[in-house]
C-alpha cells in the first residue's frame, strides 16, 4: 500500500470527532499502512519545504501536575534538564502545575529522531519560517498541555499564522501524518505532495484504502 493523501478545508485532526470546517484553515493528511512508511513520505514532503519553513521544533507536555511529593517533582525536573540542549526550553505552568518542553530539532527531516512523535499524538512538531522568542512560544503552546484539540489548534494558528502544525498517528491498521495550516499554504502543500507522486483519495475512500493490501 503506497502513501495517499487527503486534502480538506478546515482543521480536521485525524484522531478527533470534533472538527472545524472554517475556510481559513487547511488540513493535509498522509496515510499509509504503518508509521515507518508514512514517516518516510512525510520526510519526502518536508524536505521540499525546508527553504520556506526552515525552523522545526517539537513540543510535548509531561504529567498532569499531580505530584505525590516534592521529590517526585524534583526528579522530573532533573530528567527534563538532562534532555535539553542549547536553545531548548522546559518550564512549569504555575496555574496548572504541568511541565512542558520545546526542543529545537534538525532542519533536515531525515535527521529527526521520531520516537516521541510515533509514541504519542499529543506530541506536536511545528515548522516555522522564522525564529520567534522560545519563551513566548512556550507560553502560547501551554494551551495544548492537557489535550491537543481542534479548538486550541485553531487558536494557536491564529496567533502564529505562518506556522505549520504537524501531528502523527499510529494504529494497528494504519498510520497518518498531518500538515495543519492557514489556507494560504494549501496550494504549496498540495503541489509538494503531488511532486512526490503521492495519490489523492477522499475520506470516503479511507476504509477501502486501509483494507487493501497492495
Amino acid at each position: 500500500m503506497k502513501t495517499a493523501y487527503i486534502i480538506e478545508t478546515g482543521i480536521k485532526p485525524w484522531d478527533q470527532i470534533e472538527q472545524i470546517g472554517d475556510a481559513q484553515f487547511s488540513t493535509l493528511t498522509l496515510i499509509d499502512h504503518d508509521f515507518r512508511c508514512v514517516w518516510d513520505s512525510w520526510c519526502n514532503v518536508a524536505e521540499c519545504l525546508v527553504e520556506e519553513w526552515p525552523i522545526k521544533r517539537e513540543w510535548r507536555s509531561i504529567g498532569w501536575g499531580d505530584f505525590c511529593s516534592k521529590t517526585e517533582e524534583y526528579l522530573l525536573k532533573k530528567e527534563l534538564a538532562g534532555q535539553i540542549k542549547n536553545g531548548d526550553l522546559f518550564g512549569k505552568n504555575d496555574s496548572t502545575n504541568i511541565y512542558s518542553i520545546i526542543k529545537n530539532i534538525p532542519n533536515c527531516p531525515r535527521n529527526i529522531i521520531n520516537s516521541a512523535l510515533e509514541g504519542s499524538s499529543e506530541t506536536i512538531l511545528i515548522m516555522q519560517k522564522s525564529v520567534p522568542l522560545i519563551e513566548q512560544l512556550w507560553t502560547d503552546m501551554t494551551i495544548f498541555e492537557k489535550k491537543v484539540t481542534t479548538e486550541n489548534i485553531k487558536t494557536f494558528l491564529e496567533i502564529h499564522p505562518q506556522t505549520v502544525v504537524c501531528r502523527f498517528f499510529d494504529s494497528e491498521t494504519h498510520a497518518a501524518s498531518q500538515f495543519i495550516s492557514m489556507i494560504d499554504f494549501q496550494e504549496k502543500l498540495v503541489s509538494t505532495v503531488k511532486k512526490n507522486e503521492i495519490r489523492e483519495i477522499t475520506q470516503q475512500d479511507v476504509y477501502k484504502y486501509i483494507h487493501t493490501k497492495s
